[in-house]
Parts: C-alpha cells; sequence; structure tokens
C-alpha cells in the first residue's frame, strides 16, 4: 500500500500527540528541536513537570507556519512521525547550519524518525523515506539528510539510539553517507547521511 507523507498542520496535529506525547518516559512531543536547554538533566526535568509547555512550543511552530515535521500513512493508517524541515529552522541544527551555510533554508534534516508501535519490524522506514523524496521536491528542497547511529553505537546502547532512525534504512532508500555526525564520538559513533534531490546545493 502507498506511502503518503504529509506535513504536520493544526488539522493533523492529534495525529502528532498520538505518537509524540511519550506520556511514559515524560511529556516529549518532540520538542527537544525547538527549544533552549542548557543539559539533558533539564530537558528530562522539563518533560516531566512541564509537558504542556513541550506540546505548547511546537503547536506554536506549527501555528507561525513553520515546517516542524511530517506524519507518513499507508493508505488512510498513521505509520510514523518525522520531525523534518529544513535546517535553519530547527533550534539544535545549529552547527549543521554553520557547515552549510545559505543552503541549510534548503538542506532538510530528520532529527527524530518514529513509527509507531504496531508498523515497526516492517521495514517501512525506507519505504517512508523513498515517499519523502517526492515530498521535498514539491517544497523545493534540494536535499534531506538524516543522522542515524552507527552500528558500533546501537549494539552498545541499544534502543535508546534508535530515535534518528536506522542506518539500513537510510541505505535502502539510495541515502548516501557523507561523513561523521558534528556530535559523533567513540562512545557513540554517529553519521550524516544525505540524498541529493537535485539543484545546486
Amino acid at each position: 500500500m502507498k506511502i503518503t507523507i504529509r506535513q504536520l498542520t493544526l488539522d493533523n496535529f492529534a495525529d502528532y500527540e498520538s505518537l509524540t506525547a511519550c506520556q511514559s518516559d515524560g511529556g516529549c512531543y518532540c520538542a527537544f528541536w525547538h527549544v533552549k536547554v542548557t543539559s539533558m538533566d533539564e530537558w528530562k526535568q522539563r518533560q516531566k513537570d512541564r509537558p504542556d509547555q513541550n506540546r505548547a512550543a511546537v503547536f506554536e511552530k506549527v501555528r507561525s507556519g513553520f515546517h516542524v515535521g511530517a506524519l507518513a500513512y499507508q493508505g488512510e493508517q498513521l505509520v510514523a512521525w518525522l520531525s523534518v524541515g529544513p535546517l535553519s529552522e530547527f533550534h539544535w541544527t545549529w552547527k549543521r547550519v554553520a557547515q552549510v551555510g545559505e543552503s541549510a533554508n534548503t538542506v532538510a534534516g530528520i532529527t527524530c524518525f518514529t513509527i509507531a508501535k504496531a508498523f515497526r519490524g516492517a521495514g517501512l522506514q525506507s519505504r517512508i523515506l523513498e515517499a519523502l523524496k517526492a515530498y521535498g521536491r514539491e517544497r523545493g528542497w534540494k536535499a534531506i539528510e538524516g543522522y542515524p547511529f552507527d552500528a558500533s553505537a546501537v549494539e552498545k546502547h541499544k534502543e535508546h539510539v534508535l530515535w534518528p532512525g536506522l542506518t539500513k534504512g537510510f541505505e535502502q532508500a539510495g541515502y548516501h553517507r557523507i561523513g561523521a555526525h558534528w556530535l559523533s564520538n567513540p562512545e557513540a559513533e554517529r553519521s550524516i547521511f544525505r540524498f541529493e534531490l537535485g539543484g545546486q546545493v
């Protein structure tokens, strides 16, 4: 069945909430990329104590017209959430923005990739990434990047480093490794995978 990518809007915000509230771990709402915190401890405390602020931060960005992310559907079934959009629209991608310069407005980064529990293990990541190409071209993006952890990090940290997606899924969708992620380190090696959509980047 065909995968359809739809931009997060106020109309489908409830679908977004169903995949990102993460109430068992506090209220995440995938807001980390859009708020300023000084440490991961502060972020974890914010999830626990002020989840409403996380939801509100994303809601306001959507209402203001930012491309906060997209939802993937198989038919009419919600299958995944992607925190994806031009690098310039995410607070915590500033180091990558500095690296790509003016292209940050047309290079989209996938900062989080959440597949609904009922659809995990079905090989959907590569199909969603494939569908994202046409979606990106429609919006004038010149390239899409993903930032999965390397196999060494997954082996070491297991499910704690699966949130950006898996290297295998990016490779199967034709994305190519172009170098190490700006936060890669020996304890958690990570890469930048990229697919060129056409045009000068």
